[in-house]
Order: C-alpha cells, then structure tokens, then sequence
C-alpha cells in the first residue's frame, strides 16, 4: 500500500503545480520587463519643464508662470501626439542655429512645417490663454493671457472669457427688432 500523499508525490517527482506557477510568474515579469524597452525610449522622449519653460521664453518673448507652463504642457501634448518630439527638435534647432530671438526663427527661408506648427501652437496657447479648437477648447487662464500683458494697469480685463461655452449658441433666425 502506497502511504505517499499526493504532495509528496510531486515532490518526489520535482514538478509541481507551486513551482509551475512561480515559473510562469517570474516568465510573465521577465516578457513585461523586457517589453519595457519600448517604452523607456518613448519616455526618455518626454520634454522636461525646464525645456518647455525655456522654449516658451524663446517663442514669446518674455518671462513665463511656470505653474500656467505645466499646464500649457500638458493641454498640448494631449492634443498632438508629437509634440513631446517636436519640442526636442525645435528646441535642439534654435540652440544650433544659434538664435537669440523668435524673429531669427520666423526669418527661416523654408522651416518644417510640423515645427512650425508646435511654435504656433505654443505662442497661441501662451497669446489666447485657450489651447485647442473651439469645439475642443480648454480654458488654461484667462487673465493672465499675454494678450493682456501690454495693456496691463491701463486697461481692465474683460470680465468674460473666450473659453468654451462662454457664448450661447448663434441664433437660428433673425429677430424683429421693434419694440
């Protein structure tokens, strides 16, 4: 009569049902870690806030808030998937070029026209306050605008917004005026 219990057994034997499942276990986190890979150099493309906060200085002529930067960062990278890139490039341009004001960069005879449209976005978003399209628009800051800043403790800024639904819509048919 055989007394072995069935865990004996599979020691004896040297595989078990414990020991598989480590071994599939430590696989899985061998193919996620390597699979990693990809991912680190989608990360090591991540623009740093110290990057962008400088790019924005260059473009726009002035000094910048660097909580309002964060924020203009991140609005606009959610709405370009290159944009992380194309900072790195149009930062690495403007240092090799040697350029020392936005207008040398604008003075281009023929400049990419995917980095030109980061530039533009990154001024508008800094000019308007607003990143985005009006049927996507987000609102970043309104008083703080640098459309505002020429006329800063002359003019009082607008107290209403150029954001998202800061408008009803447009009305559908023309209204008798007569009172």
């Amino acid at each position: 009569m055989n007394t072995a219990t069935p865990a004996s057994a599979e020691i004896s034997s040297g595989f078990s049902r414990r020991s598989l499942l480590r071994g599939s276990v430590t696989l899985g986190l061998a193919a996620m870690l390597g699979g990693l890979t990809p991912l680190q150099s989608v990360f090591a493309a991540e623009v740093s806030a110290g990057d962008f906060i400088a790019l924005s200085q260059f473009l726009i002529s002035r000094p910048v808030n660097p909580v309002l930067a964060a924020r203009y960062q991140a609005a606009l990278a959610k709405r370009a998937p290159n944009f992380a890139g194309n900072v790195i490039a149009l930062k690495q341009l403007i240092s090799e070029q040697g350029y020392k004001h936005v207008d040398e960069y604008l003075a281009q005879a023929q400049p990419d026209p995917s980095l030109k449209a980061t530039a533009t976005s990154i001024v508008s978003a800094w000019y308007l306050g607003i990143v985005g399209e009006p049927a996507d628009a987000e609102l970043i800051s309104y008083s703080e605008a640098v459309m505002y800043q020429p006329t800063h403790g002359i003019l009082a800024i607008p107290t209403y917004g150029g954001g998202p639904a800061s408008w009803g819509p447009k009305p559908t048919a023309k209204q008798d005026s007569n009172v």
